[in-house]
């Protein structure tokens, strides 16, 4: 389900047609989060690490409502559940697109997405379909090869894209605790700095 957002009475009216009209309006940052604590879950209860701390991701996401604002025909809606298009790897090294759909319970997302990760691992091509391009998901990617301290995402000018891509890298020890590099690139004309630090608060809240 979505709600349309009446321009007229959206005190961000002028943000959004200001940075619409930009050929490439999206803007991002890098951080590193502590996740310690899921970290050591994952390896006391023997938990995926990367669909824990995915499922945390969203959680904090759809408890951040700009994160789940889309453009659609030139118009703002508001989506009460955003879930994952990820990218999921195979053996020969090449990887197709996936949608994850959000359970608030972590078993139920983890057998939904498991079932999931087996079928695109068993295509071939990028896998791209209706699902893994619905606009009520974020892009999600893990580069767990690379402590990367930022990223840039391939654009397309030619699509009107609003979609929150979110990317995590290879986690790395400091100081006694673990932490995740964080690459968030979101549409400003739907969301500022200071709604990633919403965002951001809530997902430390998560991974305690």
């Amino acid at each position: 389900m979505k709600q349309f957002i009446n321009l007229e009475n959206w005190n961000r009216k002028e943000h959004f047609l200001f940075f619409s009209r930009f050929d490439d309006p999206f803007f991002g940052m890098t951080v590193n989060v502590d996740c310690t604590s899921i970290y050591n879950q994952c390896k006391e209860e023997n938990k995926s690490f990367f669909l824990l701390s995915l499922h945390k991701i969203l959680k904090a996401v759809n408890k951040t409502e700009p994160f789940r604002l889309r453009i659609e025909n030139d118009q703002v809606v508001c989506y009460d559940l955003i879930h994952a298009s990820p990218t999921i790897g195979r053996d020969d090294g090449t990887f197709g697109f996936g949608f994850f759909e959000y359970e608030p319970d972590f078993n139920e997302f983890v057998t939904s997405a498991n079932n999931e990760i087996d079928s695109v691992q068993k295509s071939v091509g990028l896998n791209m379909n209706e699902v893994t391009k619905r606009a009520d998901v974020i892009h999600f990617s893990s580069i767990p090869w690379a402590c990367f301290t930022d990223l840039k995402h391939a654009t397309s000018f030619r699509i009107k894209d609003s979609v929150p891509k979110i990317s995590v890298g290879k986690y790395f020890l400091k100081e006694n605790h673990v932490w995740l590099p964080l690459s968030i690139t979101v549409h400003h004309g739907l969301i500022d700095g200071y709604h990633v630090g919403q965002f951001l608060q809530k997902l430390e809240t998560e991974m305690l």
